[in-house]
């Protein structure tokens, strides 16, 4: 017969290789907390419910409280038997009531939507802090000219503002993702019990409320068994990865000696162990790795649940470590990112540098002949097509006077009068391009002043939402800790 208070007469020792193999117990820690507050909540619900006594539900929560340590070493499956055994160990037989009505599984449902929701609301203030590093640096950069690239290959004139305010607005997306995912996490599984529920007439949205949650998971089949939370959660954080990847990339390729220009600082940086001139990017290279990581995990707990049979299965036990593992990656890749954002150099002489000799106003020279000659489009694409051919080969400066011959020349076929060499010169300088994209959205200064506005304000608005979510929660958890039972068996909140 064994002495373990969950295998008692009905199982033989457990070996002690099988349950290193099974047991959680070294990556329970983050849910010490969450299990305490859910075994208090649940006392309080069983004496409500009249099916426990006073006296033993305050001895119980006292010994809940009592137990302040987390200790991995136990030899014990998980953190729900650890704190188990705890409470049986501080008040003897009576601390086996702790389990009436309810289960390790819905138990572990919730305390892990506990312990996610605050990690959640932890990641969009640290992403908010992000954004608004991007918008700090947009602001200085409203006039600072760039390449767009498509294939790689100069397109045509943004802003470094711009640039800055593309990624925000894919962070932006993620941090709405978050909130969206917060909400479906802050869901209540308690009162599934095992599966079927419990005969306990239990207050289930009674210890939701108590625990902070908006509301319960109804199908209690669907309480224990579903992940679905945590699959939405790797989405979003593996698409924040994905935008911090290709930001890296792309400051990896324009901090290239061959481009230059970014300039990512030294402390970001390192040099080569041989070749003493390097100087080479590794933040942005690391961070491109670990989106692979954190995408992998994705992956791997996909696979964990596909084929899981309703309703709860040992399996899920090992999604959690991976979704930890790439919850904070997250978090230290973009801690690190925002530093190196806010103080990355910018070369705009090189910006603009690259924008004239590549012809970047290609398109705005042909939508100026189609607007001023009513030539259709597309030979207007034609006519500035063979100028720019022959520019490039004969190698011939944007500005110079040879150039704006080359483009006469081709006006001449179609019986126009040219443009002015003025015209010419207005219609293919970079900034002024940028001035007369004026389009909603599009990269004029002003446009970008009142989108770093809007977001601004947005962005305080998701500051304020997930700070007050937080405080609403540590207010329910310091209640529920507070709880003071009566003599005629309720209790006073």
């Amino acid at each position: 017969m064994s002495e373990d208070i969950l295998r008692g007469s009905r199982l033989e020792p457990i070996a002690s290789n099988v349950l290193k193999y099974t047991s959680s117990i070294e990556e329970d820690e983050i849910l010490f907390e969450p299990v305490k507050e859910i075994n208090i909540a649940h006392v309080i619900a069983l004496l409500k419910a009249g099916a426990i006594e006073r006296e033993k539900a305050e001895k119980i929560v006292s010994a809940i409280k009592m137990v302040n340590t987390f200790e991995k070493g136990e030899k014990v499956e998980d953190v729900h038997m650890f704190l188990e055994q705890k409470v049986i160990g501080l008040v003897g037989g009576d601390g086996g009531y702790i389990n009436l009505g309810k289960s390790r599984n819905d138990q572990v449902s919730t305390a892990l939507r506990i312990a996610l929701r605050k990690k959640i609301l932890e990641i969009i203030l640290l992403l908010a802090d992000f954004m608004e590093t991007l918008l700090e640096k947009a602001r200085e950069a409203k006039d600072k000219v760039m390449p767009a690239y498509t294939h790689l290959q100069v397109a045509q004139p943004i802003t470094f503002a711009y640039w800055l305010l593309a990624y925000h607005d894919m962070i932006m997306r993620d941090v709405e993702r978050l909130f969206e995912n917060y909400v479906r996490t802050n869901m209540s599984p308690m009162g599934a019990a095992a599966c079927a529920g419990t005969t306990v007439k239990l207050d289930r949205m009674g210890v939701a409320k108590k625990l902070a949650f908006y509301s319960i998971i109804e199908n209690t089949v669907d309480a224990v068994s579903s992940r679905d939370f945590i699959l939405e959660h790797m989405f979003a954080l593996s698409s924040i990865m994905l935008n911090v990847s290709r930001m890296c990339e792309d400051i990896n390729f324009l901090s290239n000696n061959d481009i230059g220009i970014f300039n990512v600082p030294d402390k970001f940086s390192s040099t080569s162990s041989a070749m003493p001139q390097k100087k080479n990017s590794i933040v942005t290279e690391v961070a491109r790795a670990y989106a692979g990581i954190v995408i992998g995990n994705f992956f791997g707990i996909m696979c964990i649940y596909k084929a899981l049979p309703l309703s709860y299965n040992l399996d899920l036990q090992e999604i959690t470590p991976k979704m930890w593992e790439a919850y904070n990656i997250v978090y230290n890749t973009i801690d690190v990112m925002k530093d190196l954002i806010k103080e990355i150099g910018f070369n705009e002489d090189r910006g603009y540098e690259i924008l004239v000799n590549n012809f970047s106003n290609a398109m705005e020279l042909a939508e100026k002949i189609v607007i001023e000659y009513k030539i259709p489009f597309r030979k207007a694409h034609h006519i500035v097509g063979a100028y720019v051919r022959k520019c490039l080969e004969k190698d011939v400066p944007l500005f110079s006077r040879e150039a704006y011959q080359m483009i006469c020349e081709e006006l001449n076929k179609e019986n126009v009068t040219p443009l002015s060499y003025d015209e010419y010169i207005r219609a293919l300088d970079p900034k002024t391009s940028i001035l007369e994209k004026t389009i909603a959205g599009g990269p004029n200064p002003d446009n970008v002043i009142a989108m770093i506005r809007e977001r601004e304000d947005r962005n305080r608005i998701f500051k304020k939402i997930a700070k007050d979510e937080l405080s609403r929660i540590e207010n329910a958890r310091l209640k529920l800790n507070l709880y003071e039972f009566m003599v005629n068996g309720g209790g006073k909140k």
